[in-house]
């Protein structure tokens, strides 16, 4: 009921480089510009990857669940968290602020 597959792909248009999901599959899709430029969009990203792909997995299975409209709203929660000493406002999927490996934050 996760991500099962992984599909590369480049956008069409000016957007940066994303992740996202369609069905079962997890898109990772890189800039125009920086395969116009031959520029890795994913540099030093492989210690998020974990992080990223249990953030997909989540909205997969909310989607199959519920549906997705409330998969994609996931995304739109904000939350106060405190680093250091100091408070930030950031989405719950904010994988620098994450402290686990589930793609959210948990604490």
């Amino acid at each position: 009921m996760t991500i099962n597959d992984f599909v590369f792909s480049c956008a069409a248009d000016n957007v940066p480089a994303y992740f996202t999901y369609e069905g079962k599959s997890m898109l990772i899709v890189q800039s125009k510009d920086g395969a116009k430029n031959k520029k890795n969009d994913f540099e030093n990203i492989e210690t998020f990857m974990s992080a990223l792909i249990s953030h997909e997995s989540l909205h997969v299975v909310i989607t199959k669940l519920v549906n997705s409209q409330i998969s994609d709203s996931l995304d739109d929660i904000e939350i106060i968290v405190e680093r250091f000493g100091k408070k930030f406002q950031v989405s719950l999927n904010n994988m620098f602020f994450s402290t686990d490996f589930s793609g959210v934050i948990t604490n």
